[in-house]
């Protein structure tokens, strides 16, 4: 990243992937794009996905031995369930996370006690997080930050990984069923690479807007980037033809950028409209292949068991093996 990159300073941490914190009578709502690109986007995205905190880290230095922070999430059908790092490290089994109710829940973290050694560790493996950063893991419900009790910094940059990966894409992208945002595909291709992580995936709302693909261009904050593109749009909303166009416009923004953007389709162990999906695939194939790394998401996950119920989401197992293949292509590209 060639330009200074200033990051979301609040109350003296840090809030990844948060472009903007709003107050409002639940707490503070945090908000992954700026208001001005979310007005232009779908109704869907605009009321809801840019508000899920799907990527949304909380990242402080403890000064005092024990700190308090209170949270809160909108009740959800799925158990809403915040995941505490040290670094790179995820939390032993007494502080590795937290269930997040509407009321609010009041997580106590004290220092690590093996730090030394995290240091260590970190060192001889060329970990990218610095253990002293405590890394607090939204999940990707809707999630609300409340108050914050004692002494804390926020991370400094060399304490952080020193590349950033930007994911664009569907609810797989967001994170839906992995079942733990540390599971999503995006936090596992950047724990393999060694970077930080930026995650715009947006839950049925990806619909490829002109604004959306302005955006990402317009941002600095990120070295390397993937769009997964296509399954929002295949419920009988769009034309193939209306499609069409959204992939051609939205690919031509993205490749006026010098930097590496990946780019996949439709993943394989879909069972929706198999005829529509080809052709969807397709369109994007046709498009991406000319001008972004284009792999087929035929390539990153064709396992048909590594699906669930619902047979649109991957499974756990299947966020794993996109993000192994779509990692080692990634590296395989000259990006280390």
């Amino acid at each position: 990243m060639g330009e200074e990159v200033i990051a979301m300073i609040f109350k003296n941490m840090e809030f990844h992937n948060v472009e903007e914190i709003i107050e409002c009578r639940k707490g503070y709502a945090m908000q992954r794009i700026p208001s001005f690109v979310s007005e232009k986007l779908n109704e869907g995205a605009r009321n809801g996905s840019c508000r899920f905190t799907t990527g949304v880290e909380i990242r402080f230095r403890m000064q005092s031995d024990t700190v308090k922070i209170m949270l809160s999430a909108e009740k959800d059908i799925e158990a809403q369930t915040a995941f505490i790092y040290y670094g790179s490290f995820q939390g032993g089994w007494q502080k590795s996370s937290a269930a997040l109710t509407e009321d609010g829940t009041t997580i106590e973290i004290k220092k690590a006690e093996n730090i030394e050694l995290l240091k260590m560790l970190t060192e001889k493996k060329r970990l990218p997080f610095h253990p002293e950063i405590v890394r607090i893991i939204l999940p990707y419900g809707t999630c609300y930050f409340k108050e914050i009790i004692g002494d804390i910094q926020p991370p400094q940059k060399a304490e952080l990984p020193q590349r950033t990966y930007l994911a664009y894409g569907s609810s797989i992208t967001h994170g839906s069923l992995a079942l733990s945002a540390p599971c999503s595909y995006p936090f596992q291709i950047a724990r393999r690479l060694g970077a930080d992580y930026l995650n715009l995936g947006f839950a049925g709302t990806a619909f490829l807007e002109q604004e959306m693909a302005e955006y990402i261009v317009s941002r600095k904050d990120w070295d390397f980037a993937s769009v997964e593109l296509g399954i929002n749009m295949t419920d009988g909303r769009f034309s193939t033809r209306f499609f069409e166009d959204r992939v051609k416009k939205f690919i031509e923004i993205l490749a006026s950028d010098s930097r590496k953007i990946y780019c996949t389709n439709i993943f394989g162990n879909n069972y929706v409209d198999k005829e529509l999906i080809e052709v969807y695939r397709e369109i994007v194939r046709e498009y991406a292949s000319k001008r972004l790394i284009f792999t087929d998401g035929l390539e990153l996950l064709n396992r048909e068991e590594f699906i669930s119920e619902d047979l649109v989401h991957p499974s756990v197992e299947g966020c794993m093996e996109i993000a192994e293949n779509w990692s080692r292509i990634m590296a395989e590209s000259s990006l280390q």
